[in-house]
């Protein structure tokens, strides 16, 4: 057995510890109810016209040519070649230059949502 190193049954190495899984759909859900809020942390530089937060670009500047629907998350920003997503986690991730899994966990954390009996 070699110092330092976690072991299984019989001496063998223990197994790496995979990160929980990711539950999408119940970030997209608890994140819908704040896009809101999301929106006005993320996308200062907007405002919120019906059922839409309105801004220039995905860095939040003011302007009209990005759209986010606050009622289903879904978004588009056409100054960007026409990036566009259908969830709060592309949203998160678009802005944030992160992959969905990251997005879900940045977004889970902000939020205070438990992945797997930790907070990541």
């Amino acid at each position: 057995m070699m110092p330092g190193r976690a072991t299984g049954p019989r001496g063998r190495p223990a197994a790496p510890q995979q990160p929980p899984s990711i539950d999408f759909q119940a970030v997209n859900r608890v994140a819908l109810h704040r896009l809101p809020d999301i929106c006005a942390r993320w996308l200062s530089g907007g405002r919120k016209e019906g059922d839409e937060w309105v801004c220039g670009d995905l860095s939040g500047k003011p302007g009209r040519s990005c759209k986010v629907n606050l009622v289903t998350g879904k978004w588009a920003d056409f100054a960007a070649d026409g990036a566009s997503g259908g969830d709060v986690i592309s949203l998160t991730a678009a802005i944030h230059n992160l992959s969905q899994g990251e997005a879900a966990r940045r977004l889970a954390d902000m939020l205070g949502i438990d992945l797997g009996g930790r907070h990541v």
